[in-house]
């Protein structure tokens, strides 16, 4: 017994050693495994905060790609509706172009219309002005012969009233013997 008592004496501070390393070791383990658990806690706490960003990551991507059609399918009808209305617009100045083309020639016709209306107008005016000289020449012509015949019938006129005048103041019996005639002859018709 005595080396048992002994034992325990000696195995007492040497077990109290060994259950105090034992309490200690368990206490380290025991704050080690809090120690882990907090660990692993901070762990999973990261791995689905980690979950999270990965998750809103991939939804930030999916909106952008979603963006990214969207403003893809904005730029494909903004540039279809810019085509189109370049097309529009060119076909517009072509149609233009052609209509100031034809306004030109139907100008440029009746300006040549005008042009000519003029001339023949300026012609028919110098014909009815030559006209016109021809007539005032005819009208002068016949005027002188029409003043030269009065002239001359006045000029006869005038001889034959001076000649009768003569007659009568020189020869008053040839007087009476032209009416005694002419008596004579009214007498014989009754």
């Amino acid at each position: 017994m005595s080396k048992k008592g002994s034992k325990k004496k000696g195995g007492d501070d040497g077990e109290r050693e060994e259950e105090e390393k034992v309490m200690v070791l368990e206490h380290k383990c025991r704050a080690l495994q809090t120690r882990f658990v907090e660990e692993q806690e901070r762990g999973d706490k990261a791995k689905a905060a980690e979950n999270e960003i990965r998750a809103r990551v991939m939804e930030m991507e999916n909106d952008l790609k979603k963006e990214k059609d969207k403003l893809f399918c904005i730029v494909s009808d903004m540039t279809r509706q810019y085509k189109q209305m370049q097309e529009e617009l060119l076909k517009q100045i072509t149609d233009l172009r052609s209509t100031d083309v034809e306004k030109e020639e139907i100008i440029k016709n009746k300006e040549q219309y005008i042009q000519d209306m003029v001339k023949d107008y300026e012609y028919r005016l110098k014909k009815k002005d030559d006209e016109i000289s021809e007539l005032k020449r005819k009208i002068e012509e016949m005027s002188a012969e029409f003043a030269r015949m009065l002239k001359d019938t006045l000029d006869k006129m005038q001889e034959r009233i001076q000649l009768a005048q003569w007659d009568n103041d020189t020869d008053p019996q040839i007087m009476k013997k032209i009416k005694d005639i002419a008596g004579m002859q009214t007498h014989q018709q009754n």
